[in-house]
């Protein structure tokens, strides 16, 4: 009987389980594994759980493999023989680490009768983990283990190791990444081994023999490397947690996500927005990011909870059931019905499912639109971590089949794991298959096949062959027939891919396919004769022929991205046909894409960039331009005047703007910049010309640029009543963000008491030491409405001399103590005075520092929150501690702030979960999300993490604002290992409220405040 039949239907055995207090474990083949998670929790067996799926009419899903025979499969590959290749993940991490105390492996299945279940069964290897991803090829098994890129070979192919694996790669960081950890390896029909890189931190990453400085940083996104030149390198950046990645039938790549949006459309040199929506590229000049694909979302965090979606009858269900993905399979079997080649399927993590989704055109890319939802299983155990179609074109699916998931703490369940297979119909068997004894003709014939599963086989063998045969001839004759022949796009493609894969075209015949009829050829023609930056320069004059004429959108996208390998000087001419393509205008990922194409040469030729402007058409890409040239404003002063210049000579107003934004953008948070010798030309055009907006920028522009006139007409703006309150608002705010000048002081002080101007006036008088005002405001605290005090709070934690005032005025009563937040209390601990701390102390109380005591603490707030008394907590009550404590910085049902993630589709549910987030949050910080320190000249003190520095400014987010700091304001900047997050939020509240709280969080739904907390 197996181990879940054991559990379930023994009850003798469960008691004794929970009487004696020992974690369930079995042992697997020659080493013991142990479950941490609740003996209680006992899953359905794998073959109800098979019985309770839903999938559409027509297919069945049979049970291939479950435990003892597969336990945590976190990957798996089809061999040549269509055997599957489980990687098997014992050390997956439980709070935060990898058990190192266990093995990982490498497990072979096969089906030999073709009923649907496994009956052989062989461990291949076993060893130190954690292992994410395996392929295979001919000769051995290529596998991400550790930190590193691995092949066990095995030329015999008797199913044992010839030797110890070759590391081919390594640097990768595993150790504190969590679920964040390097995986997924497919190989791409250029011959490249593409992989998956999270955000929590980056990778140096290089051959064993390569020096840390020539080796390759890989950050969040996505990889390859080449098996035969030995190199890596990334070709996208961004996103979250990348968890899966297919290409379609005409070499399309798409790759699915968590968090932040579930598909991307892959396009090499792209840069992708970042988890929370504000994380920062590693590249401080791309400026702005592109998005997702996916024109929905599978769930809806405005309606209620990821948990609801369990119930496919609620709006999460049907919408897909949840933020969270794993794997990702463009089906091109022949098994399945026709109209589900070309879609896209994915397994949801919360919604216990398999989500579909339709890959169609739009613009110059693709758009994912959501289908029905494909498997339903009913089951909360099911995560199912990746699937593909086999030889028979039906689709093998792996259950990591437990309740835990990436940000579980309550155990794992390590004696679990199941492989489903589903397919339509009867498929045919494929009977004793290896492709590997096929001859050279008979894997090129394989190119024609409607399966592709033995069209990227075969590729894949002849691509090895090519390294070891000397006459092609025949191969490449009869390719090139099928290239030249076939009616069918796609077949011509993969005779292409395999030519190219195989060494068998050069430069002269790519550079021909650019005239080819079909987009798709042409596509892969520009990518091939790119893919190692030596570009031909017939080619590139053929690229600059495409540039102007091609009608492709798809081939102009392609262009754009070519961009980037190609040097400085050949990139402008192509660049500026393809930003005349008006039908692009709106396009923004296009429009950023040729953006990134040419950043890096726009300061390489700045004469270029500013020709270039001239004609430019896309507001996107003029702003970007303009911000560029601009930051180097001190070192190139020329650059700005001839940004100055195009302003003063375009007719075009909208065209002014763009230019004059970007300028803006760039000096942002400056205190001074050099005036520009044509600015006071510019400025008396602008008073000439009917728009507020151009006034407005010029305005802003000339309080940078030292303009006294200017300042003095702001201030006496910001200070006359009778203006409208508008007009005051933004004289101030322009004032603020472009000017240090001690002038301003009796302005802010004035905005002080204008409850409308209160915010900005509030945040402008950190700048300044001016303890009278601030005694004034402390008296006056309580009439003060939420968002000023905010400000205020802030502003009063920044200096010395106003934390010792505040912490008078809570003595006084005046302020209430639980106004003071933990972020802040951590701010005036970093102050490190005496005085500071020993008041401090006095008022709001120690903290507890040390991982004991938070463990001690989590484990004592489990045994007060009962469910007893979640159940009768106030959850109006806990949502006005919320917006007090949380609701600034998180999103909750549609509301509240983006600087942290968005709590609605987390695991709220999970005590264990919600506790540590709460009371150790600085357990896990994503790379360039650490906290910093910032002293600034005139006295203040600074927390937050820095979304973007440049050799003037940085930016830095706080708790409540973006800030941009001109670098000469800054004394001294220290990097933290804590999170932006601060600790000890429940200290201070009572047992009740904590329960109010937590019992919010953890709910269903929204719950409405009374008006009269809603208007505090």
């Amino acid at each position: 009987m197996r181990f879940h039949d054991l559990r379930r239907y023994c009850p003798a055995f469960l008691a004794c389980t929970l009487l004696c207090g020992f974690h369930s474990s079995l042992s697997a083949d020659d080493f013991k594994i142990e479950n941490t998670q609740d003996p209680k929790d006992v899953a359905r067996s794998p073959e109800q759980t098979v019985k309770n799926m839903t999938v559409p009419e027509g297919f069945k899903v049979d049970l291939f493999a479950s435990e003892p025979d597969v336990h945590q499969p976190i990957g798996f590959a089809i061999d040549d023989r269509g055997r599957l290749w489980v990687a098997e993940c014992f050390t997956y991490e439980a709070h935060g680490v990898y058990q190192d105390q266990y093995q990982d492996r490498i497990v072979i299945l096969e089906d030999t009768d073709g009923d649907g279940s496994k009956d052989q069964r062989k461990v291949f290897w076993q060893g130190q983990g954690p292992l994410t991803s395996v392929t295979v090829g001919s000769n051995g098994v290529w596998a991400l283990c550790r930190g590193e890129l691995i092949y066990i070979e095995d030329k015999n192919h008797d199913d044992v190791p010839d030797g110890k694996p070759q590391v081919l790669l390594e640097g990768w960081n595993y150790k504190t990444v969590r679920h964040n950890i390097v995986s997924g390896l497919t190989w791409g029909p250029d011959g490249w081994l593409y992989g998956r890189h999270g955000i929590t931190d980056s990778s140096l990453v290089g051959t064993p023999e390569t020096e840390p400085s020539r080796r390759t940083i890989i950050h969040c996104g996505i990889w390859r490397y080449h098996p035969k030149r030995k190199i890596i390198e990334e070709v996208s950046s961004g996103t979250t947690n990348p968890w899966g990645f297919d290409y379609d039938e005409y070499g399309q790549m798409f790759f699915t996500n968590n968090v932040n949006g579930h598909l991307w459309h892959m396009i090499p040199g792209s840069h992708y927005i970042r988890m929370t929506g504000h994380g920062s590229d590693p590249n401080p000049y791309v400026y702005e990011l592109m998005t997702k694909c996916a024109d929905h979302d599978h769930w809806d965090s405005s309606a209620g909870n990821w948990t609801d979606s369990r119930d496919t009858s609620g709006i999460h269900g049907q919408l897909g059931g949840g933020h969270s993905h794993c794997g990702g399979m463009i089906y091109l079997g022949d098994n399945w019905p026709a109209k589900y080649r070309n879609s896209i399927f994915l397994c949801n993590t919360h919604g216990h499912r398999v989500n579909n989704d339709a890959l169609e055109r739009e613009g110059s890319g693709y758009k994912g639109t959501h289908r029905p939802d494909f498997l339903l299983t009913g089951s909360d155990w099911f995560r199912g971590t990746e699937l593909k179609y086999g030889p028979d074109g039906a689709v093998y699916l792996t259950d990591w089949a437990d309740l835990g998931e990436c940000h579980d703490h309550d155990g794992v369940h390590r004696t679990s794991g199941r492989i489903y297979k589903i397919s339509y119909g009867k498929p045919a068997f494929p009977g004793k298959l290896d492709l590997n004894k096929l001859s050279n003709s008979e894997l090129v014939k394989l190119q024609l096949h409607p399966n592709d599963w033995y069209v990227r086989h075969a590729r894949r063998i002849l691509m090895e062959r090519a390294g070891e045969t000397e006459n092609w001839n025949q191969a490449k004759a009869e390719l090139l027939k099928i290239y030249e022949t076939n009616k069918d796009v796609s077949r011509r493609l993969r005779a292409m891919w395999a030519l190219y894969c195989m060494n068998q075209v050069n430069d002269a015949w790519l550079t021909k396919q650019l005239q080819d009829p079909s987009e798709h050829v042409r596509i892969w023609a520009i990518r091939y004769l790119v893919d190692d930056d030596q570009t031909p320069a017939p080619a590139v004059k053929e690229f600059a022929r495409l540039a102007q004429q091609d009608q492709s959108g798809l081939v102009r996208l392609y262009l754009a991205s070519a961009l980037q390998s190609l040097p400085a000087s050949d990139r402008w001419e192509i660049a500026a046909a393809l930003d005349q393509h008006h039908q692009d205008t709106e396009d923004r990922n296009f429009a950023l894409m040729l953006w990134y194409g040419i950043e890096s040469a726009v300061m390489a030729d700045s004469d270029a960039a500013l020709n270039y402007l001239k004609h430019s058409t896309r507001p996107e890409v003029r702003r970007l331009v303009a911000r560029r040239l601009t930051e180097d404003i001190d070192q190139h002063p020329e650059y700005v005047k001839g940004l100055v210049q195009q302003v003063i000579e375009t007719k075009d107003v909208a065209a002014k703007q763009d230019l004059l934004t970007g300028m803006q953008a760039a000096l942002e948070g400056r205190l001074k910049a050099q005036t520009p010798e044509n600015w006071k030309m510019l400025k008396q055009q602008a008073d000439k010309v009917d728009s507020k907006e151009l006034q407005e920028l010029v305005t802003g522009l000339s309080v940078v640029f030292g303009d006294g006139q200017t300042m003095d007409t702001l201030k006496k703006i910001a200070m006359d009543k009778d203006q409208p309150i508008n007009s005051r608002y933004q004289a101030l705010e322009s004032l603020l963000n472009n000017s240090q000048d001690k002038d301003l002081l009796p302005v802010i002080q004035q905005a002080a008491y204008q409850t409308e101007l209160q915010v900005l006036a509030f945040r402008g008088l950190a700048r300044f030491y001016d303890p009278k005002t601030v005694e004034r405001m402390l008296g006056r605290y309580r009439n003060i409405k939420h968002q000023g005090r905010l400000a205020l709070m802030d502003t009063l934690c920044s200096r010395k001399e106003y934390v010792l005032l505040l912490l008078a005025a809570i003595d006084k009563k005046q302020v209430p103590q639980e106004d003071v937040s933990a972020f802040h209390v951590r701010q005036l601990r970093n102050f490190k005075d005496k005085a500071v701390v020993e008041k401090l102390n006095q008022v709001w109380g120690q903290t507890r520092e040390t991982p004991e005591k938070k463990r001690a603490q989590i484990e004592g707030y489990k045994t007060l929150l009962t469910a007893d008394r979640l159940q009768h907590a106030d959850r109006v009550s806990g949502r006005a501690l919320y917006e007090k404590t949380c609701a600034k910085c998180h999103r909750l049902f549609g509301n509240g702030g983006t600087i942290g993630p968005d709590l609605t589709g987390s695991n709220r549910t999970n005590m264990d979960y919600l506790l540590e987030n709460m009371v150790d949050p600085s357990a896990l910080i994503p790379k360039g999300y650490e906290m910093v320190v910032v002293a600034l000249e005139d006295g203040r003190v600074l927390n937050g993490n820095v979304l973007r520095k440049t050799d003037q400014q940085i930016t830095l987010q706080t708790q409540t604002e973006q800030m941009v700091l001109d670098r000469r304001q800054i004394e001294e900047m220290s990097q933290s290992k804590l999170s932006l997050m601060p600790e000890g939020q429940l200290d201070k509240l009572t047992e009740q409220q904590i329960a109010d709280l937590i019992a919010y969080l953890s709910g269903h739904s929204q719950v409405k405040l009374p008006e009269s907390l809603e208007s505090k």
